[in-house]
């Protein structure tokens, strides 16, 4: 994350604390303290995806990186321990979802055709039917 304006400040998570992946790209998510004012506050806590690299068709310093490098409003928090909690819920529901997904877009490729045994084999590739046609 570029700091500009000093709007972005990196904060530091308590030890122990545990943080999920990003839930887009996989990248670890970093802590980051937002405000306008950090003399006067308020201070807002939020988790960000580390990877701001540009991919694709990205063009421009806003459009580049994951989708969660700059995450929308409802990320940002209070308090560190409920930006960790928001973060690490919206990672595993995404996940979750994408999970689902995933099993029911790949059904197809657990079906068994008629005319295929279990081990795979198509019936008229067993090495016993071509002798039994010479």
């Amino acid at each position: 994350m570029k700091e500009g304006k000093e709007l972005y400040k990196p904060g530091e998570l308590p030890a122990g604390t545990h943080v999920e992946p990003c839930p887009v790209c996989g990248a670890d998510a970093q802590l980051w303290q937002y405000s306008a004012d950090f003399k006067a506050g308020p201070i807002e806590k939020v988790l960000m995806c580390s990877n701001g690299e540009k991919f694709g068709p990205q063009d421009g310093l806003t459009n580049e990186g994951c989708l969660l490098y700059m995450p929308p409003q409802d990320f940002y928090r209070g308090r560190i321990v409920e930006a960790v909690k928001y973060w690490n819920e919206y990672a595993k529901a995404l996940n979750a979802q994408r999970r689902q997904r995933n099993w029911q877009r790949a059904q197809v490729l657990r079906e068994t055709p008629p005319n295929v045994e279990l081990n795979g084999a198509p019936l008229a590739a067993r090495p016993s039917d071509r002798r039994e046609r010479v």
